[in-house]
């Protein structure tokens, strides 16, 4: 399968990857030339603002709701108070701590909310998913390293936290003078790590949501290597009976797949969301 799309690659200059590319149009039937002029933004400049407007109009509202005092009323003011404490239960209470809590709730509730709506928009035909493109997952995970860091420092002060990343080892005897030798070397290892888990957090949110969009992208190029005589593979030459059940297998398969798909936009941004407030605690009480 994938030499097949590598050779349609070389035919035509097949761009699988196009929707997940930032530009400064939004195509909607590339085949007719139809498509929306954003210059000088590009797309992914604009769903990225379009989704932070709607993630603080939606806290924003929320908060103002929960601050009357009335009971929950209506089913999006239950969904989203549902949601908060989904985000509070779950999430910063057992990673933070319930003492802190209160005090990352509104930035771990936004960041989950942001990169789930994100993901949500690469769902929808035509519409880009900034989170399949690695500089945005990127300027996600260094605004969690601040956090992240700013929050140890705040707790400890900068000289008593960095030296939270330097292993106290207990050696008796001989052996203690290996520990001029391991404490440097364990030491650079944790000093490295801070930078590690951003790129952890950065890397796997861009690998996941990009896997699923290739996979979308492999199930309905089954129906032009059955169809179009440029791409066609010889089990489909001269059988044009093939397309309508390739179509169909096609079709169905992504539709089942798109529905997996909003369970997966929650759970990467759960487990974004879920690492960066495990790094936060972790921050604020080191095990060392």
């Amino acid at each position: 399968m994938l030499l097949l799309l590598a050779q349609a690659v070389e035919k035509k200059q097949l761009a699988p990857f196009t929707h997940v590319r930032d530009s400064h149009h939004i195509e909607i039937f590339e085949s007719i030339g139809w498509d929306i002029n954003l210059s000088p933004f590009t797309k992914f400049q604009v769903f990225i603002v379009l989704s932070g407007l709607i993630v603080a109009a939606a806290m924003l509202w929320l908060a103002a709701k929960m601050r009357s005092g009335d009971p929950p009323t209506g089913k999006l003011w239950n969904l989203m108070e549902g949601v908060l404490y989904f985000i509070r239960d779950k999430i910063v209470v057992p990673a933070v701590g319930e003492h802190d809590a209160h005090k990352y709730l509104p930035f771990l509730a936004s960041l989950f909310l942001f990169i789930f709506l994100m993901n949500l928009f690469g769902i929808f035909p035509f519409l880009p998913s900034p989170t399949a493109h690695i500089y945005v997952t990127t300027a996600l995970a260094v605004v969690a390293f601040f956090v992240i860091h700013v929050s140890g420092v705040r707790e400890h002060g900068l000289g008593p936290y960095l030296n939270t990343f330097i292993p106290h080892i207990h050696l008796e005897g001989g052996a203690k003078y290996m520990g001029y030798v391991l404490i440097p070397m364990m030491a650079v290892l944790e000093y490295l790590t801070a930078f590690m888990r951003a790129g952890i957090l950065s890397v796997r949110l861009f690998a996941n949501m990009l896997a699923g969009h290739t996979v979308l992208f492999v199930i309905l190029f089954f129906i032009k290597l059955v169809a179009d005589p440029v791409y066609s593979i010889p089990l489909a030459q001269g059988k044009d009976w093939l397309f309508v059940p390739v179509a169909i297998f096609s079709v169905l398969m992504v539709t089942a797949l798109s529905l997996l798909e909003i369970f997966i936009a929650g759970l990467q941004a759960f487990i974004f969301t879920f690492l960066t407030a495990i790094f936060i605690g972790l921050a604020k009480h080191p095990p060392h």
